[in-house]
């Protein structure tokens, strides 16, 4: 009785092995359709679904993807083309999805009716990981992020905007619902964009580090009206302000307590370094320490008092100051 017991025993085991063997086999894709192929605990232990996008797919192919899916789903774009023309949104409430490129995996811009973004992120813990975006020369920003939470990482994104529609690469953008703040970008380069590299604009609490942010028609960084305590570490902010369009290679303007800090700016084009534009308020209690801020085509830091003035600004040291055309720093009154 005991070996019935144990053969039964076996017998169960061994078709459920094969029963979950069968449903996380990977689907085959065809007719170049999109298709759900593995479902999984994910390392949080919700439920997960992994979905691939294959190359040459429409802006309608991944938007249907992000619509369908819920918290921490990945959407795999595989290697080759993927086209934008209309924004691919992450509306309020669509949350904890990822979006991530195989190698090889471009996402284009291409010519559309109207002035778009690439993606408009209003959801909350989201991630744009591992994919190369380029603007092809077009207008506006590459990627918008209006909510809180989001990542974007180990990215490319470059040749965004152009005269009729100036663009970012990144911007980060406060429009009041939700607050826009602790949203991250880190690990990426972004380049060629008509205006600014990483753009932000009332965004709170964020974190840009570990970037290459250079040749930018405007400036590498900006950190703009009520853009408060964000910390920018280890960036290479490098020859930005191609075009003569910016204030300098980061620009700041009515934002206070951010912490700038290892970070190395250069070679920036009819500005300085690092400019304390307050045109429309002054700064208080930024903090510039550790950098590297070097070979710039004005000074190393400019603040202009000439309508509103910084303060607490001592915690400005341990800079080092090397081959600006001006010199170091100067308050222009």
């Amino acid at each position: 009785m005991k070996k019935l017991n144990k053969a039964a025993i076996y017998v169960a085991a061994v078709i459920a092995i094969s029963f979950f063997a069968a449903s996380c086999k990977k689907a085959i894709i065809k007719n170049n359709d999109p298709v759900i192929v593995d479902k999984h605990n994910n390392k949080q232990s919700f439920a997960s679904s992994t979905y691939y996008l294959p190359a040459s797919s429409t802006s309608a192919d991944l938007q249907a993807m992000v619509d369908r899916a819920t918290d921490y789903d990945v959407i795999m774009l595989q290697s080759g083309s993927h086209y934008i023309t209309t924004p691919i949104r992450f509306a309020a409430g669509k949350n904890n999805i990822t979006i991530r490129g195989e190698s090889g995996a471009v996402v284009r811009k291409a010519p559309n009716s109207y002035n778009a973004a690439a993606f408009e992120i209003t959801g909350n813990y989201n991630t744009i990981d591992l994919i190369e975006l380029d603007g092809g020369n077009l207008p506006e920003a590459g990627i918008i992020i209006y909510g809180q939470h989001n990542t974007v990482s180990n990215s490319k994104i470059h040749n965004c905007g152009n005269s009729s529609a100036v663009g970012a690469g990144i911007l980060i953008h406060n429009n009041g619902n939700p607050v826009c703040c602790y949203n991250t970008v880190i690990g990426c380069s972004v380049y060629y964009n008509y205006m600014v590299g990483v753009s932000q604009h009332g965004h709170s609490n964020g974190t840009i580090r570990d970037n290459q942010l250079y040749q930018n028609g405007a400036e590498g960084l900006t950190i703009d009206v009520l853009s408060h305590n964000n910390y920018i570490y280890n960036n290479w902010i490098h020859q930005n302000n191609t075009g003569n369009r910016g204030v300098g290679g980061v620009g700041i303007d009515d934002s206070n307590g951010n912490r700038i800090d290892n970070n190395t700016i250069d070679y920036t084009q009819y500005a300085s370094g690092i400019t304390f534009q307050n045109n429309i308020g002054g700064c208080d209690g930024t903090t510039v320490t550790n950098n590297h801020i070097n070979y710039n085509a004005q000074y190393g830091i400019t603040e202009r008092w000439t309508q509103y003035s910084d303060t607490n600004t001592s915690s400005f040291s341990s800079n080092e100051f090397t081959g600006n055309t001006l010199g170091a720093t100067t308050i222009i009154h």
